[in-house]
């Protein structure tokens, strides 16, 4: 199997977000809203507060980072995503058990169902024709502009991650691997150096962010 494709350093990511047309740093604005959406869960709420605002408000904020940028709604299959409006491109949000970490593929905590499996399949297969998937997943990606991405948030607490990433297909129910992974936030990095991003999409509005490199 050919390895998996990951980006960790600043430059690289931000240089690999461009193709998609967003930054790194409103990505990390999207994470703030996801921890400050788990935050407002109460010990009144159903068990699955966190998880349940943690969806919403990470569709929510994906969405209009990405519609900022003209990309658009999307729905199909019951899955919630933005498209880029010219390329078969897709990201949808999900919340995972452990996000940017070389070690570990990253699970969705609630497992992804027949929906996601479709358009994954759909979306995955259309990147290459069969015979030659193989031989490009051996070569730089760097141009890959396709396919059905996701953007993986944990939180454990205060470790909290991030990351873009590109999933081969699904498996029993959840991710079976990767074959491109962009590191947005890894371990370590929160809370710490301010970054405030200054030109923020319509709509969303934060707190100065607090994050380290």
């Amino acid at each position: 199997m050919a390895a998996v494709r990951v980006l960790a350093d600043h430059p690289e990511v931000d240089a690999r977000l461009a193709e998609f047309g967003v930054t790194r740093q409103e990505l990390l604005e999207v994470v703030r809203g996801v921890v400050a959406a788990r935050s407002d869960a109460t010990l009144d709420d159903p068990a699955s507060a966190e998880g349940l605002l943690a969806y919403i408000y990470g569709t929510r904020y994906v969405r209009q980072v990405f519609l900022a940028h003209e990309w658009v709604r999307y729905r199909e299959n019951n899955v919630e995503s933005v498209k880029h409006p010219d390329r078969p491109l897709k990201v949808v949000y999900q919340s995972v058990d452990l996000a940017a970490d070389t070690l570990h593929k990253p699970q969705a905590v609630s497992g992804k169902g027949s929906g996601a499996d479709r358009i994954i399949a759909v979306g995955q297969a259309g990147l290459f024709p069969e015979e030659e998937m193989s031989a490009a997943r051996d070569q730089s990606l760097a141009k890959l502009q396709t396919g059905v991405w996701f953007f993986c948030v944990s939180v454990q607490g205060d470790d909290v991650r991030a990351e873009l990433s590109l999933p081969s297909g699904i498996s029993g129910g959840n991710f079976e691997g990767f074959i491109e992974r962009i590191f947005i936030l890894g371990g370590g990095e929160w809370p710490a150096d301010a970054i405030v991003v200054s030109d923020r999409p319509d709509g969303i509005e934060f707190e100065p962010a607090v994050l380290r490199r």
